[in-house]
């Protein structure tokens, strides 16, 4: 069940939790007003949620629930943090260990049963909860990891640990100036009887600092048949990023149906483009090209939607109406993006020179949209242009991309990793997310020429 946002006091903190986890919520300021504003109510139901298998969940919401507990200081959520420390000791998230922390006392003896690891030790030093046993534990700890157990020792700020630290330290090397060093200036620190700063910042903790105060729906992540419930739903905004998840997507007859229903009925311009352009791998059915095209010859439709029928025609720029339509837009400011987009998507030999002009464009998509074009038409003549524009971050994907599907080489599967190494050292390095869309661009050269893709086999 999709929650309406701007209504969450009507729901049971239950149902949001669940909403939340499935995805067909938003986690931002409404949702924490609504949880935050029914303490004991809100509190049942983290708890509740806490304790049943999660595993099947869309979203991960561990961290809402953390946050939650913090926020109420609730010693409920201690259970919880030593069952997520014990699923994962090796990676422990900070703001459990926080949580924990600010539960001092409370937390000493559930935490002692669950003592087995270095970040165990870490908790039980921070709690600054004199006992024995802790005491005990960290010295033990001395024999396998010298280091870390005087870092702990210093936070944790019992004298008696004086003696078997400096019984420690006798026994280095010479050459171990760095750790003796250390330990002196935590044995001077427990003579004073001063105490290590906590490794754990007391910043005080803002719950509404970790959330936006609107955010979108997470649609895509969700599965076919939630995306379509949500053509339906009352925000403009949803349904048009709702019905862009099915662009370049395989469409059966039920999607296609429903996009072409929202396309010829929503009341919203840019929510009809988005479901136009969802259909450019539809147009081989001859009802949705001749609506389409039925949609095109309307005058009063307007430069958004246009545009949003014009990539969805990309594929039928061999008809003149439809090229001259694209041409059209381009001479609209407002739709120039647009246009641009159609063309390289269409790769229709006619588009070739309208993209190098474009790559000096002030308006960003304009010149992605040039970018797109350079690469899809192999235009070697702007690769110093597109080079140059590495250096803007908003659009050095784009340019990575375009320079490799236009860079001059022989496309066949064994040059595939000397042309990486060689874009690698163009671009003066690559990100491993940058390094996998240069495999990608590269594929698709091997792909237009009609060659079995080389990277994405290796992987599969």
């Amino acid at each position: 069940m999709f929650l309406d946002a701007d209504k969450l006091q009507t729901y049971t903190p239950a149902e949001i939790l669940d909403a939340l986890s499935r995805g067909h919520l938003g986690p931002d300021h409404r949702m924490l007003k609504a949880l935050l504003d029914r303490k004991d109510e809100t509190l049942k139901a983290v708890l509740d949620f806490s304790e049943r298998d999660r595993t099947g969940d869309t979203f991960d919401i561990a961290s809402e629930l953390i946050a939650i507990f913090r926020y109420f200081k609730a010693p409920e959520g201690i259970p919880f943090y030593l069952r997520y420390i014990k699923e994962d000791p090796e990676n422990v998230p900070d703001e459990v260990v926080v949580g924990l922390v600010e539960q001092g006392k409370l937390a000493l003896e559930p935490t002692l049963k669950l003592y087995e690891s270095g970040e165990v030790a870490f908790i039980l030093a921070n709690l600054r909860v004199h006992d024995p046993r802790i005491l005990s534990l960290l010295l033990d700890r001395i024999e396998f990891d010298l280091s870390d157990s005087a870092l702990l020792l210093g936070i944790y700020g019992d004298p008696a640990a004086k003696e078997p630290l400096e019984a420690a330290a006798a026994l280095l090397e010479p050459r171990e100036v760095e750790i003796k060093k250390e330990i002196q200036e935590v044995v001077e620190n427990l003579k004073k009887g001063d105490v290590d700063k906590p490794a754990l910042e007391d910043e005080p903790f803002d719950i509404w600092d970790l959330y936006p105060e609107q955010d979108d729906l997470p649609v895509e992540s969700l599965d076919e048949d939630e995306r379509l419930e949500l053509l339906a739903h009352s925000s403009p905004d949803v349904r048009a990023t709702a019905a862009y998840t099915f662009f370049n997507q395989p469409l059966d007859e039920n999607v296609r149906k429903a996009l072409l229903n929202l396309a010829q009925t929503d009341p919203e311009p840019r929510v009809r483009a988005k479901a136009w352009e969802s259909l450019i791998d539809a147009t081989e059915h001859t009802e949705i090209v001749e609506a389409m095209l039925q949609a095109l010859r309307d005058p009063n439709v307007s430069v958004e939607e246009r545009g949003g029928l014009l990539v969805g025609l990309a594929p039928e720029t061999d008809r003149n109406e439809v090229r001259k339509a694209i041409t059209d837009l381009y001479e609209i400011p407002k739709g120039r993006a647009k246009a641009l987009e159609s063309m390289w998507r269409s790769v229709h030999p006619s588009f070739r020179d309208f993209f190098a002009p474009n790559l000096s464009d002030k308006d960003i998509e304009v010149k992605r949209g040039a970018l797109w074009g350079v690469g899809y038409y192999g235009l070697k003549s702007e690769l110093d242009k597109v080079r140059q524009i590495f250096e803007d971050e908003d659009l050095r994907s784009d340019a990575l991309f375009a320079y490799t599907l236009a860079l001059p080489a022989d496309i066949s599967r064994g040059r595939m990793k000397g042309l990486l190494s060689r874009i690698e050292k163009d671009a003066k390095g690559l990100t491993e997310m940058e390094e996998e869309l240069v495999k990608a661009a590269l594929d698709e050269r091997l792909l237009l020429a009609g060659k079995e893709p080389f990277f994405r086999q290796q992987e599969d």
